[in-house]
């Protein structure tokens, strides 16, 4: 079989490529290549379809006018499209997707029902407030938030005034109070009224876990 996806790596320094491999990946980002996650890896790191290189690089490759993949159409029900934005946004309305990748299901950490699929979005995690359970730099999966939803003890995506990161929430029996926890021991818990939480706290998704492991 032709091999067809390449690294950045492995593109760097073809004709048509840039030299390094980051640069390749800048480009392939600007250009909006066609892409997949190369599974068995931590963080992201994806490989290239030969259909989205530079004409010269697909001669150097000895692949012209090679047609694009199955995995283009999104047509295998056993994969699911999943955004990526990017960590270093202070308020969620200016996040921006700056990737996407292609995931077998099979990566989920937890099977999802089919409408929660479509709601997954991925992020890289920005700071270190949450070690052990989740590491700085790993790559975190969350279903967007239901607004109607009643809010549960879990990790969640949130806005607060100075950052977007992650926080472990524990609302009372009763709900009248939220405890806002980072599972570092580091950082001070810190317990709010509803009325302030709600003032003070936007929450974005639920976090049901990074590409190799559910958290809890």
């Amino acid at each position: 079989m032709t091999k067809e996806w390449f690294t950045a790596a492995e593109l760097a320094g073809l004709d048509g490529m840039p030299a390094h491999a980051t640069n390749v990946t800048r480009k392939a980002k600007n250009k909006n290549w066609q892409h997949r996650q190369i599974a068995g890896l931590r963080g992201v790191n994806f490989e290239y379809h030969a259909s989205s290189l530079p004409k010269e690089t697909q001669v150097a490759l000895g692949l012209e006018g090679l047609d694009k993949p199955v995995e283009a159409e999104n047509s295998d029900s056993d994969m699911v499209t999943i955004q990526i934005y990017s960590a270093k946004a202070k308020t969620w309305s200016k996040a921006r997707a700056v990737a996407h990748m292609m995931l077998p299901k099979a990566f989920l950490p937890k099977p999802l029902p089919h409408t929660e699929q479509n709601q997954l979005f991925a992020l890289e995690m920005p700071d270190n407030t949450m070690q052990p359970t989740i590491s700085s730099g790993e790559v975190i999966l969350v279903s967007k938030a239901d607004s109607k939803a009643t809010l549960s003890t879990g990790l969640f995506l949130v806005e607060t005034s100075t950052e977007v990161t992650i926080r472990r929430l524990k609302p009372n029996v009763a709900a009248t109070q939220i405890k806002v926890c980072c599972d570092s021991e580091q950082y001070d818990d810190e317990t709010l009224s509803k009325d302030d939480f709600n003032q003070s706290i936007r929450v974005i998704g639920k976090v049901i876990g990074t590409l190799i492991k559910t958290v809890v």
